[in-house]
């Protein structure tokens, strides 16, 4: 199958949500490859306008497969309240899917964000405080928990405790406040429960297709 790549040159803002709607009509695989939840994808259909972050842009149209690759950084939170809206507003998600080798992104990693922000001063990044950063460090330092762990409900609850508390001690030194742990075990449970039905096998659906 022919592929059409888009990538943005500059700092971002480019535009590159209207060239991909433009082109996801002709198209049968819309993925987004790479990233976070810092995105923002503004698309006009008609007198409608719909803000993206996560969902790839080619969920408004009924023939394309959207997927989100094994380079996105997931906040499942974010994704689901995305979800949520396109579906409020008769954007069916149910073709979306969510590459098993994904990262997801976790509330210690929004607290690491914040950490080394304040610690630079006058001399912060701006960085958006969303975890994008420390979850792709995660990644390199291959200590990240992947989508498809949420296939194993109780392994993944395991996973999640582990680096919650791994990481509680290593904020503690660094001053931040306590996480809560239950509470955060608690959630990721039931939002990865919610994530099964879109992991899918993404490297494989692609290279088939």
């Amino acid at each position: 199958m022919p592929v059409t790549v888009v990538v943005g040159t500059q700092w971002g803002d480019e535009g590159k949500a209207k060239i991909i709607d433009l082109l996801a009509d002709s198209h049968q695989i819309v993925a987004r490859y790479q990233g976070g939840h810092n995105a923002g994808h503004t698309v006009v259909i008609g007198d409608q306008k719909y803000a993206l972050q996560l969902v790839p842009s080619g969920v408004f149209y009924e023939h394309v497969t959207p997927i989100i690759g094994n380079g996105v950084v997931v906040d499942l939170p974010t994704l689901f309240n995305e979800i949520d809206t396109l579906e409020s507003r008769g954007i069916s998600c149910e073709r979306l899917k969510v590459s098993s080798l994904a990262h997801l992104i976790f509330p210690w990693h929004q607290a690491h964000d914040a950490i080394s922000e304040f610690n630079l001063g006058e001399n912060k990044i701006g960085t958006t405080l969303k975890g994008i950063g420390p979850a792709y460090a995660d990644k390199a330092r291959r200590v990240g928990i992947r989508v498809g762990d949420v296939r194993d409900p109780k392994r993944f609850s395991e996973l999640v405790r582990e680096r919650a508390v791994a990481e509680q001690k290593v904020l503690t030194a660094l001053g931040s406040e306590k996480l809560d742990i239950d509470a955060i075990v608690m959630r990721f449970i039931d939002l990865g429960a919610r994530l099964l039905p879109y992991v899918a096998d993404t490297v494989n659906l692609l290279h088939n297709s």
